[in-house]
């Protein structure tokens, strides 16, 4: 939605797929598919919790309405989806930024992971760190060996999955919206700002029992600024 005035942070994360890489596992048995049109109805049902921010929904829907390539699902035993996520390739640059506007780097050799969402009858099961983790590995089917993701920096349970899912901070966007124009600029993430993240999202990863140090990726995304 255009705005009269807002500013807003992302971090982006990023996997390197030649760094070997265990997926956590989720709390049931989950495969990974591409989506079907009857998942839409399961997935993006308003009425399965009514806190839901409708323009979630809005948001999801959107992207499934623009035939953005290529959406996954994890699905459960059962076969009902519980997760989805693009996983959108180098390839598609021109797809991205007709979409999106500008609000992505570049990719070079690199793959996008966009539009996550958790049916909310799932998120106890801890299948996003999962999911994640196994829709990236498709990455390598493109030829990408880097995947990136952006996560609002006020978001901590996004931010603790895709770092459970091997992603390290590499890049901060800076959104700011100005009389419904909006303006879009990338930084190189700082030893300062990489502590930040490191803080806000290591409580819950000492819960694992493991020392975990929140690695910054030395890859430079192909463009810095927009």
């Amino acid at each position: 939605m255009k705005r009269i005035y807002s500013q807003s942070v992302s971090v982006g994360l990023q996997r390197d797929l030649e760094n070997e890489f265990q997926a956590p596992a989720a709390k049931i048995e989950i495969q990974i598919r591409l989506l079907r049109k009857e998942d839409v109805a399961d997935l993006l049902d308003p009425a399965a919790d009514p806190s839901i921010n409708p323009r979630i929904i809005v948001h999801q829907q959107s992207m499934v309405d623009a035939n953005i390539p290529t959406c996954y699902v994890a699905v459960t035993a059962d076969n009902k989806p519980c997760y989805m996520q693009w996983l959108i390739g180098y390839d598609d640059n021109q797809e991205i930024e007709k979409c999106f506007k500008g609000v992505f780097p570049a990719l070079k050799k690199t793959a996008l992971l966009e539009g996550a969402y958790i049916h909310p009858a799932y998120r106890s099961f801890r299948i996003m760190p999962m999911a994640m983790s196994l829709i990236a590995e498709k990455a390598a089917e493109m030829n990408a060996r880097w995947v990136n993701t952006f996560v609002d920096i006020t978001n901590i349970p996004f931010l603790r999955g895709c770092q459970r899912a091997g992603f390290n901070p590499y890049l901060l966007r800076k959104d700011r919206w100005l009389l419904f124009h909006q303006t879009v600029t990338f930084h190189p993430i700082s030893l300062t700002m990489n502590k930040l993240v490191n803080e806000l999202t290591d409580s819950d990863r000492h819960k694992t029992g493991g020392k975990h140090q929140v690695r910054v990726s030395n890859h430079k995304p192909k463009s810095m600024s927009t």
